[in-house]
């Protein structure tokens, strides 16, 4: 009897595709060692399968009730065969939506996708506060994840900063958390002066718009550009909302000040700064 044949007799736990239930495979997944677990770890598994099994194309399975991230393969192999395919699983307990700025803008729905969310580190800025921004990384199997990209859960919101190919074949997304950024706002574009009346008129238009933290996202393109200032943000728009510098937005009864602009694809950007 061959040693691969052996070997596949032992695979006893059914793997169904976390995506498409429809399909499934028997896997050997080894027993949970304490000793090398530690922290938030405690849910990378080791699992093998025969060669010949194809794990699912988005390389999420579920195990009983457990959904797990696969990573890729590593093989084994005996007198020039290989016998077996071995893999980390990585503990997935978060369902997330994948959306680019221009679908939150538009109220559209994004990609579901089982996700992995691990604490990276706290941040801060002296120059607004002590308050500590806290920055994950979140793992998926094999989705595309932009940066500038905005990831949800049930109760909190993700903006990816950087995202890569892991050795292991795992999409690693890094990204800071954000408060809701979500806002309904009241934009005043092109303002003009009647001199009969001495006064200003402007078009008013409320729209849905993302407004996250100056830091999170700023590009100085000259020496001339206008620099932070303590209470800047940055206000994502559809570029059908043709604001620009010196126009006024309104947040929660708010007046900010348009400084300037810039053209994304399926978006426009804008640096705001509160009025005095």
């Amino acid at each position: 009897m061959k040693l691969k044949n052996v070997s596949k007799f032992f695979d006893k736990t059914k793997a169904v595709d976390a995506y498409n239930p429809r399909y499934s495979f028997k896997c050997q997944v080894e027993p949970l060692d304490m000793y090398r677990t530690e922290g938030t770890r405690i849910k990378i598994r080791n699992m093998s399968t025969a060669p010949e099994v194809v794990i699912p194309v988005r390389r999420v399975i579920k195990i009983d009730d457990q959904a797990y991230i696969v990573s890729d393969s590593s093989l084994d192999h005996w007198s020039g065969e290989a016998i077996r395919s071995r893999y980390v699983l990585q503990g997935a307990d978060h369902v997330v939506e994948i959306r680019t700025i221009a679908q939150v803008l538009e109220d559209v729905p994004g990609v579901q996708a089982y996700a992995s969310i691990d604490f990276n580190k706290y941040g801060t800025d002296e120059r607004d506060s002590s308050e500590y921004h806290p920055q994950y990384h979140i793992y998926f199997g094999k989705e595309t994840v932009g940066e500038d990209v905005l990831i949800h859960t049930v109760d909190r919101n993700y903006f990816v900063k950087n995202s890569y190919l892991t050795p292991a074949g795992i999409v690693d997304a890094l990204a800071n958390e954000l408060d809701d950024p979500v806002v309904q706002v009241t934009v005043s574009t092109g303002r003009s002066y009647n001199p009969v009346t001495d006064s200003y008129t402007a078009t008013t238009v409320s729209v849905r718009a993302v407004r996250v933290r100056w830091q999170e996202y700023f590009e100085y393109l000259t020496q001339g550009s206008t620099k932070y200032e303590r209470g800047d943000a940055q206000l994502f728009v559809l570029p059908a909302v043709q604001a620009k510098a010196g126009d006024t937005v309104s947040i929660g009864g708010e007046d900010f000040k348009v400084l300037s602009h810039l053209d994304r694809t399926g978006y426009r950007s804008l640096h705001i700064r509160r009025e005095p």
